[in-house]
């Protein structure tokens, strides 16, 4: 971290002039061998944090964009007696949306749906799939199976060893589902009376409930009907998907076990109730 943004001077040479250093023998040389690679290093921290900085301009412009289209909606609600709704699963990983929205829309309510992190990962490797943004190996669905277990156990990897952090885009595949990283944040903007958090597996379970909760929860008249309730929207197409086996499901329940701890102490102390996921990721 000392060396991020730190362009490492080279040696001088006699003559006074900045350039290559002399060797024990008088000769000419590059540098130590260490001095060179704390020099690549430098290099390459400066490189990410460009990347990332660049990366954070551009959702933060995306974020905006969303925050000026609701802005300019609300006059029509506000005359038309509707209601505006915004549903993006990013907003809840980025935590200065919780600020930015806070200040915008001081009376907005907020909807957190939580789905078992194992299966959110699964979900979104297939999504990525679809769409292009990973390209499928060759081999059948055996190949896919290792090559989703290849990339997360990649992506544990860089976090672990500090070269990416959850905030990355490029880790969102996986990250996205640590959502105790944005609910504090998002704990910390917004009262417990306009933040509600539900779980994806009760809305399986008992979707009218779950319902009924949300419209109270935003002050709506219970209109929607029973048969809208289990309709599927955004379905993923794909017509052969990568599915989990038991060494990624290991892998995924081993990352996710603090982050999920963390997350039903965080729900307790605001007396939330939450079921644990029945998985091993609540350990």
């Amino acid at each position: 971290a000392a060396l991020a943004g730190v362009a490492l001077p080279r040696g001088r040479g006699r003559s006074g002039r900045q350039g290559r250093g002399r060797g024990r023998g008088g000769r000419r040389g590059r540098g130590s061998r260490a001095e060179r690679r704390l020099q690549e290093i430098g290099a390459g921290s400066v490189h990410r944090l460009a990347k990332r900085a660049a990366e954070q301009q551009q959702l933060a412009a995306s974020e905006q964009a969303s925050i000026d289209l609701l802005r300019r909606s609300a006059p029509f609600c506000a005359q038309n007696k509707k209601v505006a709704f915004e549903g993006c699963p990013f907003y809840l990983h980025e935590r200065l949306a919780a600020t930015q929205l806070r200040t915008t829309f001081p009376s907005m309510r907020a909807i957190a749906l939580l789905r078992n992190p194992r299966e959110r990962t699964v979900s979104a490797f297939n999504d990525y799939l679809r769409m292009g943004r990973i390209r499928r190996a060759a081999g059948g669905a055996t190949a896919r199976d290792a090559q989703m277990l290849t990339l997360v156990a990649s992506k544990i990897e860089m976090l672990r060893s500090g070269v990416r952090q959850l905030e990355d885009f490029d880790m969102r595949i996986l990250t996205s589902a640590v959502y105790i990283h944005g609910l504090e944040a998002w704990g910390r903007a917004w009262p417990a009376s306009q933040l509600l958090v539900l779980q994806s597996e009760e809305m399986f379970d008992a979707a009218e409930a779950v319902v009924h909760r949300v419209e109270d929860f935003l002050g709506l008249r219970r209109a929607i009907p029973a048969s809208a309730y289990m309709r599927t929207h955004n379905k993923n197409t794909l017509a052969e998907k990568a599915r989990a086996s038991a060494a990624l499901n290991g892998t995924l329940d081993a990352f996710f076990a603090p982050h999920n701890a963390a997350l039903y102490r965080w729900l307790a102390s605001r007396g939330t109730p939450f079921r644990p996921w029945p998985n091993g990721t609540h350990a």
